[in-house]
């Protein structure tokens, strides 16, 4: 399995960085998760001589402008997401609306699209996660985010993808507003007796945040071999979590294979 970073929120080499996170999966089906914010992974792609548009499937783990706002980018294709995605949503703290800019109407006429709160298998090897139990009540409900009435938006759309390798499962998070402890959770629930190998993506953690002891200790336990946070992880979370786990970085143009 090979893993492209078109997008994440750190710069390398000729890859422009925005926050956001898109990456190309390559394992026996093409699977682009998630469209970063604007066209900048379709540029990133271009420069490293990939097409998103051979993905034979778009996930988006959540409905949030910075992982969909990409999708006006693209052809067309299968998109595999949770039914929530659409909801109006803002940061509480600002009013600043930060749900997908791309009008539902236009998503469901541009591409085929399978809403799904169950998990689903797309591929012989490949995991939709769907919708994540918050079975640790303590990793999930850290949201400053509101829908147009007010009410607070718990993000249920947040999902994920696990991915069978020979080293083991291999857990891919957008954004984990639903806990990044709980998305490991549901995909050790889909695939069960499967070791982990490695995490990756936004583990949404801040520095000061009580959770990064317990979440370090969770990794410990289940021995988990490789950590990739990125995205909305805090570079000093990710530093933190280095001195103690075997954490690896990610920026935009990096290549991963397992």
């Amino acid at each position: 399995m090979k893993i492209t970073i078109l997008n994440d929120n750190i710069a390398s080499g000729i890859c422009e960085a925005a926050h956001g996170l898109s990456w190309f999966i390559n394992t026996d089906k093409k699977t682009l998760f998630d469209t970063g914010p604007s066209d900048i992974a379709f540029r990133n792609a271009e420069k490293i001589g990939i097409d998103p548009n051979d993905a034979d499937m778009i996930v988006l783990s959540h409905g949030h402008y910075d992982h969909g706002n990409g999708l006006e980018h693209l052809n067309g294709g299968k998109l595999i997401a949770h039914p929530e995605i659409h909801r109006k949503r803002y940061k509480k703290s600002n009013g600043r609306s930060i749900g997908l800019d791309i009008p539902q109407k236009d998503i469901e006429d541009k591409f085929e699209v399978i809403y799904s709160k169950a998990p689903l298998q797309l591929s012989d090897n490949t995991w939709f996660l769907g919708e994540i139990p918050r079975t640790n009540t303590r990793d999930s409900g850290h949201e400053d985010f509101v829908l147009k009435d007010q009410s607070p938006d718990t993000v249920p759309d947040d999902t994920g993808l696990v991915i069978e390798t020979q080293k083991g499962l291999v857990i891919i998070s957008g954004c984990a507003h639903s806990g990044i402890t709980n998305i490991v959770l549901r995909a050790m629930e889909i695939l069960p007796d499967k070791p982990v190998y490695a995490v990756m993506g936004g583990f949404h953690l801040k520095p000061g945040d009580a959770r990064i002891e317990e979440t370090i200790n969770f990794f410990k336990k289940r021995e988990v071999k490789a950590l990739f946070p990125s995205h909305c992880t805090a570079p000093e979370v990710i530093s933190t979590m280095r001195q103690k786990l075997p954490v690896k970085f990610v920026k935009s143009g990096n290549v991963f294979n397992f």
